[in-house]
């Protein structure tokens, strides 16, 4: 319902994280634009999805809600995310070993299937995708 609220205002659903704390569950929204996201489209996003999460009745606890942009830093999830970013520097921690290292760092050149390719050191890296524990961009400031 989060997602299809999201998609009705004009947004796309980039990411929801949950974390435990003390008293309340801190629920985080990921929205991004094409034309990127300012604090009005975060304060519209969260008036649209407040009465959501207030209904729920398997959320039978205080939460805190954040909504936010994804970042210069932004996590890669989808495979649109991949293709979107082709030429991009990305940083991806791998939940096990490849080669002896679970990081990696380098230009994405392709995604393919459920593959991605990266140039880490001129040398071309193939990564399965269901093997990436997290993927985000590399900032590039000029």
């Amino acid at each position: 319902m989060i997602q299809t609220s999201i998609e009705t205002m004009g947004y796309e659903l980039i990411d929801i994280e949950c974390y435990q704390g003390k008293k309340s569950l801190k629920i985080i929204v990921y929205i991004d634009h094409t034309r990127g996201i300012k604090i009005d489209d975060c304060v519209k996003t969260t008036n649209a999805i407040s009465p959501i999460l207030d209904d729920d009745n398997a959320l039978n606890e205080y939460y805190n809600l954040e909504v936010s942009s994804p970042g210069l830093n932004r996590k890669l999830i989808l495979k649109e995310h991949y293709d979107k970013f082709i030429g991009k520097v990305i940083k991806v921690k791998l939940k096990i070993k490849i080669d002896n290292r679970k990081i990696y760092k380098g230009t994405l050149l392709e995604r393919i299937d459920d593959s991605i390719s990266i140039v880490e050191n001129n040398q071309k890296i193939n990564i399965q995708m269901d093997a990436i524990e997290i993927c985000r961009l590399v900032p590039a400031f000029e």
